[in-house]
């Protein structure tokens, strides 16, 4: 099943400064992307992961979507982070 969407939250929280355009990611952002990862197994469990972010999101003023998938590649995460907006489908 599909993490919580408020332990979601707190996973994704140290990566709101470099998706917000910071040049390196914070060091819990990568252990928060790690563990959230791993909980995304199924496409059921990275459904809801993006419907939580989708919601959560535009409440944190501007950000840049296209830092998501930069967050795995800094952090050496092999699971795809698509960019994630308030238009994002997440199906």
């Amino acid at each position: 099943a599909a993490p919580p969407c408020q332990e979601v939250i707190v996973s994704i929280t140290p990566c709101l400064s470099f998706i917000k355009g910071q040049p390196d990611p914070a060091p819990g952002c990568c252990s928060g992307a790690k563990g959230l990862a791993k909980q995304a197994n199924t496409k059921q469990d990275r459904q809801g992961i993006c419907q939580c972010l989708k919601g959560v999101l535009p409440k944190i003023g501007p950000y840049d979507p296209k830092r998501f998938p930069l967050i795995a590649q800094k952090c050496g995460i092999n699971t795809l982070i698509p960019p994630i907006s308030a238009t994002t489908d997440c199906t």
